[in-house]
């Protein structure tokens, strides 16, 4: 009897010894972490970058009323107001007359800045309202409004008028117009019946040089009389 009874002691001790053994070597892993083996750190979120932007001094641009064909320039400051770099890779313009002096692309890191010169050239008369468009990658990231007055010149024309001849047989005048590039031309296909006569054929900023004789009811024409000139003013 004693000795079954020890073989069974000698028994529970060996399955108490290896119940211990495997819950030091993997059962729970505490003794793993305790003894120095390095734990793998959390990873940090990923920043998310900040939009791009761009502002424009002046936010838009008027160019009043101009001449046709008279071109004017005007400047808009462009800035990177973000906080990250931006590419201008295009630029459109809307409006007849309106053009741009920029090339893209264009490169801006934050606070920035490239001066933009617009220019108007009207070609016909009448307001026009336009736009300048800056395009980074596809996306419009700018829109500066536009407007600009086209004006025609104004018709010029020269009034000449003298003292009436008092002959009884007088049938008419012809009046005669030098542009000092040659001998003087009579400007009328009929004889001017009253004492003046409206030149509308003339060019801005030239001068002019007229004289007038008279006419009797034989055909008979007077010495031209004495000249005078007149200068036309620049279209406004």
């Amino acid at each position: 009897m004693r000795t079954k009874t020890n073989s069974v002691i000698h028994v529970g001790l060996y399955l108490g010894l290896l119940t211990c053994l495997v819950s030091t070597i993997g059962c729970g892993g505490g003794g793993a972490k305790a003894n120095g083996a390095t734990a793998v750190p959390t990873p940090s979120p990923t920043p998310v970058p900040s939009s791009a932007s761009l502002s424009a001094t002046p936010s838009s641009l008027g160019f009043g009323t101009q001449a046709l064909n008279t071109p004017t320039t005007q400047t808009v400051k462009v800035t990177n107001t973000g906080t990250v770099a931006l590419a201008i890779t295009q630029d459109t313009i809307a409006g007849s007359g309106f053009s741009a002096g920029v090339t893209t692309p264009i490169n801006l890191n934050p606070a920035q800045s490239v001066n933009v010169p617009v220019v108007f050239n009207p070609g016909s008369a009448g307001t026009v309202n336009g736009s300048l468009t800056l395009v980074s990658n596809g996306a419009t990231v700018l829109s500066v409004p536009l407007t600009g007055t086209g004006l025609a010149p104004l018709a010029h024309s020269v009034d000449v008028a003298w003292d009436p001849s008092s002959s009884a047989t007088l049938q008419g005048y012809n009046v005669y117009r030098s542009d000092g590039n040659g001998p003087a031309v009579k400007l009328n296909s009929e004889l001017v019946k009253s004492p003046s006569y409206r030149d509308s054929a003339v060019a801005s900023g030239k001068t002019y040089t007229y004289s007038v004789s008279a006419v009797d009811v034989r055909g008979n024409e007077s010495q031209r009389s004495e000249e005078t000139s007149e200068s036309v003013p620049l279209a406004e």
